[in-house]
């Protein structure tokens, strides 16, 4: 079976998909962090020069040091999810890549049938702008770390969050960058999630859905298709 393969009884891939309310949770303290980050003064925080890992980092401090068991966020709470983590190492899907980093991951408790070390909501951030296009950087570099068993590669859901640019929604620029795309393989285009909406400084979620390119080393099977929600947020 390989040094990576877990027998059978213990570990079938994939694992059960995480719920709408766990992304539902996550999203809505993204949002909350955010807002504090577009309200901070550029003296303290510069955000529209910033840098994406500048961003990121930001980002995760806001998310656990301040919104994190604070009551703000129902279920954003040490009783239903683990402190996150950013770019923590993960291998990819038969371990022949030791070091992959999504952005942001979190765990979530109480999680059955599962590969603890390989569980949890995947969260790659990129920013969306003229330098950084939704077809060369938003998926080229983020969408297809999915799509080829990068991280997440246990699991049948997981999230991008852009950092957008004026005028750069997922409507038309997402949509028109996966039709383009000659590496993702879009089997369902983002549509926009009815439990999501627009808000100050966010707009309201979508969710696609893409094959994956690579096979199970502990089954042989192929991969299922992979559902990815994005959350962009106005920069």
């Amino acid at each position: 079976m390989g040094i990576f393969a877990t027998p059978p009884s213990r570990f079938r891939p994939p694992h059960p998909p995480l719920s709408l309310s766990v992304f539902l949770i996550v999203e809505e303290a993204i949002r909350l962090a955010w807002v504090r980050i577009r309200q901070m003064d550029v003296a303290e925080f510069d955000l529209a020069n910033a840098h994406e890992d500048t961003i990121t980092q930001r980002l995760h401090e806001i998310l656990f040091d301040e919104i994190y068991d604070s009551g703000r966020v129902e279920g954003f709470d040490d009783n239903l999810m683990e402190t996150g983590t950013r770019e923590t190492k993960y291998r990819n899907f038969n371990g022949t890549i030791l070091d992959k980093m999504p952005d942001l991951h979190i765990g979530i408790r109480g999680r059955k049938n599962i590969r603890p070390s390989q569980d949890g909501v995947f969260i790659e951030c990129k920013p969306v702008d003229q330098k950084h296009t939704a077809g060369a950087h938003y998926c080229t570099l983020g969408i297809a770390r999915f799509v080829r068993g990068d991280y997440a590669w246990a699991m049948t859901n997981a999230m991008m969050v852009g950092y957008a640019a004026e005028k750069y929604t997922v409507e038309p620029k997402l949509l028109d960058a996966l039709d383009k795309s000659e590496i993702i393989v879009t089997t369902s285009t983002p549509t926009a999630c009815d439990s999501s909406q627009t808000i100050l400084f966010s707009d309201q979620t979508y969710s696609s859905r893409h094959k994956r390119d690579f096979r199970y080393v502990e089954t042989g099977k192929d991969a299922p298709d992979i559902v990815l929600r994005h959350l962009w947020l106005r920069r």
